[in-house]
């Protein structure tokens, strides 16, 4: 195993490109996250811990080098207990997770499907449908016949989730529970591999 730093890229455009061709999906003309929207995918970025992203068990974007102004990406492919393994411009390396934690300040993005009917900022009913059939789905109930309303007991039903797949029970569906929902009901998605 070499501690050797990998082959970064230094666009960030670049590295969304890269996870994208992971989910065999085009994101080549134009701003990526745009072009991903249009075939009901989205961008996600946020800092996270090892363990969270091992419970998203999804490829993603880590940014290195931030703290020193140069920020540079590559796309974590796999992550075992001791080893990640990072992706960038053609070439694939495997190092140990504290050469990682010296380049990396935990800035994770991905990419993920949203579900029918989704807009960011509003809550349609085609968008809760699938929420409840996901949920009773996940818990070997039967889908609920009807409209779903968003009340106490979607919240409580979505909280009770969250905390069984390692995720912050706030009962409020965001992007980390619907790639959770999207997991838990075999989404085609590409998966972080535990070996390199």
């Amino acid at each position: 195993m070499s501690s050797t730093p990998p082959r970064l890229l230094s666009d960030p455009n670049e590295a969304w490109r890269e996870l994208a061709s992971a989910w065999k999906v085009d994101a080549l003309a134009g701003e990526p996250c745009a072009a991903l929207a249009k075939q009901q995918l989205q961008c996600f970025t946020k800092n996270l811990n090892l363990a969270l992203i091992r419970e998203l068990g999804r490829p993603g974007i880590v940014t290195l080098d931030a703290q020193q102004g140069t920020p540079r990406y590559a796309v974590l492919t796999a992550l075992t207990r001791d080893t990640a393994t990072l992706r960038a411009a053609g070439t694939e390396q495997t190092v140990t997770l504290d050469a990682l934690a010296a380049r990396w300040q935990g800035e994770f993005a991905t990419i993920w499907k949203a579900p029918p009917g989704y807009t960011p900022h509003e809550m349609r009913s085609e968008t809760l449908d699938w929420i409840a059939a996901q949920l009773a789905s996940a818990t070997g109930q039967p889908a609920p016949e009807g409209r779903v309303s968003f009340n106490a007991q979607l919240q409580a039903k979505l909280r009770n989730f969250q905390l069984a797949h390692g995720l912050p029970a706030d009962g409020q569906p965001g992007p980390m529970t619907f790639m959770q929902l999207n997991r838990a009901g075999g989404a085609d998605e590409p998966r972080l591999a535990a070996q390199p």
